[in-house]
């Protein structure tokens, strides 16, 4: 039986990945005696079901998208494990859809595709996820990464989505942290445009912090960062924030 923490953990990841309410992504993984891979499995079941376009007469079937799909994946796949795509496949992906693993494009592909390590595509995800793109070719991801995957970034909500997903993928395996360093790269990835204290922010934690990241401070300098008309000089030391955002000295007298 997993421990409270663990409970709360893989709540955190149903809520990442899927999109799912606190309350649905409590009762999926009950459900599922708490396997996290059984309770996203499901949920990716659901969603293709529900997302899957009435067929025209004379249209693919959805049998045949999934083969496809599967050929798809065998393109890409681990000579060791047939149903891991790993380094090597992801490389070869990334010059297919013609970007590069540093680039948002990634980050996007990577979310959509069920990736929970860097570089690393399971069979079952990467099916799901071109299942709900309908993108049974790489031309067709690569339109549907274009168009579909960018409209969904550019709103709030997938916005907010993404930025979750990043400090998943961007930890270490094993770790609960994210590095100092794959966070700095990760924040100018997604706020460089959003922010424009972002590099006084980061020369702040280089210099006084020098530390990990934990998922608390990575998600609530988001909301920090959201905040409209900020003024550093009138910040509110005595807020909620945790002890490394109210640490903002430095930034004033930037």
């Amino acid at each position: 039986m997993a421990s409270r923490q663990q409970q709360i953990d893989k709540v955190n990841q149903l809520i990442d990945f899927a999109g799912l309410t606190e309350r649905d992504s409590t009762r999926v993984l009950k459900a599922c005696n708490w396997d996290i891979n059984m309770a996203l499995n499901h949920v990716y079941d659901q969603q293709a079901l529900y997302r899957q376009p009435q067929q025209q007469q004379g249209s693919k079937q959805p049998k045949a998208y999934t083969q496809n799909i599967k050929k798809l994946f065998d393109t890409y796949k681990d000579n060791q494990n047939s149903d891991l795509i790993t380094v090597d496949g992801t490389m070869q992906l990334c010059q297919d859809l013609e970007i590069e693993p540093t680039q948002l494009e990634f980050l996007l592909i990577s979310h959509q595709l069920g990736s929970e390590r860097m570089g690393e595509f399971t069979r079952d995800a990467f099916t799901k996820g071109c299942l709900e793109l309908q993108a049974d070719t790489v031309q067709k991801l690569k339109q549907a990464l274009d168009t579909t995957l960018k409209q969904q970034f550019q709103t709030d909500q997938g916005f907010r989505k993404i930025y979750s997903y990043a400090f998943l993928l961007g930890r270490q395996t094993g770790q609960k942290s994210l590095s100092l360093e794959a966070a700095t790269e990760l924040w100018r990835l997604l706020l460089t445009d959003r922010f424009s204290l972002l590099e006084q922010w980061i020369k702040f934690l280089e210099e006084r912090h020098g530390k990990a990241i934990s998922r608390d401070t990575w998600n609530l300098f988001l909301d920090f960062a959201s905040q409209k008309n900020l003024d550093m000089k009138a910040y509110d030391s005595e807020g909620a924030w945790p002890i490394l955002i109210d640490e903002v000295e430095y930034m004033q007298q930037q």
